[in-house]
């Protein structure tokens, strides 16, 4: 299995990042900051926003706990996708990624959207293996990822982000997540 985008994909897409990558760019600036940024009301509104964290405060301040701990303890991201289970008591893998995403910002985001784009799905809920398998999806992402970075199309998609946001920081594999993501079939 491969990345399919297309150029006019691309350029379709790229405009459409704006929003998206000022806030994401807003997050990760706090995020590498000294200041506890977990605690901070307006970061967690502003992160709760961007990734759509819609969970109640319990379930936030396990999360927010969590990427402290992650931040503190560089934990990989089965380790954060099984201490969010113990948490909440449910396997949470696009917020799990999304909590490692923001501490890594090279490692990909399991989203619906950017999985409807690559033909991918979750396990079930009732897969006996769930967790080693949505390791596996998380590495298969990564290894996705970086495969399409290296083909002309891929080249041709940071070339084309950096033009259009010559100030923004952020990882090509973000470059690529954030077009996916608005690349809708």
């Amino acid at each position: 299995m491969n990345i399919q985008l297309t150029t006019q994909q691309i350029d379709a897409a790229i405009p459409k990042v704006a929003e998206g990558l000022e806030r994401y760019l807003w997050i990760q600036s706090k995020v590498a900051g000294p200041r506890a940024s977990h605690e901070d009301p307006e970061f967690r509104t502003r992160y709760n926003r961007f990734y759509r964290v819609r969970r109640a405060a319990s379930w936030q301040d396990a999360f927010y706990g969590l990427m402290a701990r992650a931040k503190r303890e560089q934990l990989g991201f089965h380790e954060v996708l099984d201490l969010l289970r113990e948490a909440t008591t449910r396997y949470e893998a696009s917020f799990a990624s999304k909590l490692f995403a923001t501490l890594n910002p090279a490692a990909p985001v399991i989203d619906s959207v950017v999985l409807k784009n690559l033909r991918l799905r979750l396990p079930y809920a009732s897969a006996p293996d769930r967790a080693a398998q949505i390791c596996r999806l998380h590495n298969e992402l990564a290894f996705l990822f970086a495969a399409f970075l290296t083909t002309e199309v891929g080249r041709y998609l940071v070339k084309k982000f950096k033009c259009a946001y010559p100030n923004a920081t952020v990882t090509e594999e973000k470059m690529l997540d954030l077009v996916l993501w608005q690349t809708r079939r």
